[in-house]
């Protein structure tokens, strides 16, 4: 299967922020918002850039399949002995603004970044885990390439591994009836 327009989009967002970034820890794309349970795994990693593609609404007419799609890179802190966590998520936060601002991620698909905001996603919960968590967004135009349809692999097993609590990993496959 070949990756679509977004998700190429996204690993270069993803690509140029370890580049700019390489102090953090872990910077990877990220399937959308998570809850705190998520949030403690992550933390682990810390400091740590999440990149999300949280909403895709079309914009334009069916001649030119633009969509506007709304990004958010999430900054993941815990204190260290060089920053409090406030302050490291804070200086993140601003990183990422000078990164996204104008960046078209070497794409020739994509418009400049509009609507660049940076939140502080501040909770009680989090603060207690030695946490701290902010949100880099904007929307970014982006011109979708015609796919194939016969390119794309059948969906018919469903093939994933997960982890509950601190246990191991385990497999977990679906065969899904096709007609």
């Amino acid at each position: 299967m070949t990756n679509g327009d977004i998700n190429l989009a996204r690993d270069a967002i993803v690509a140029t922020i370890k580049q700019a970034l390489p102090e953090l820890r872990d910077c990877q794309a990220h399937g959308g918002r998570f809850d705190l349970p998520e949030l403690q795994r992550w933390s682990r990693r810390a400091p740590a850039v999440l990149v999300a593609a949280v909403q895709v609404p079309v914009v334009a007419d069916n001649h030119t399949r633009q969509v506007q799609v709304r990004w958010v890179a999430y900054v993941v802190t815990r204190d260290t002995p060089q920053a409090a966590r406030d302050v490291a998520a804070l200086d993140y936060a601003e990183a990422l603004l000078r990164c996204v601002k104008g960046n078209r991620w070497g794409l020739d698909n994509t418009q400049r970044p509009e609507n660049l905001a940076a939140e502080n996603l501040y909770s009680g919960q989090a603060d207690r885990q030695g946490m701290a968590l902010w949100a880099v967004s904007w929307q970014q135009g982006l011109a979708l390439r015609a796919t194939d349809l016969s390119s794309l692999a059948d969906f018919r097993i469903y093939s994933a591994t997960h982890q509950v609590g601190d246990g191991p990993a385990t497999e977990s496959y679906t065969d899904i009836p096709v007609g």
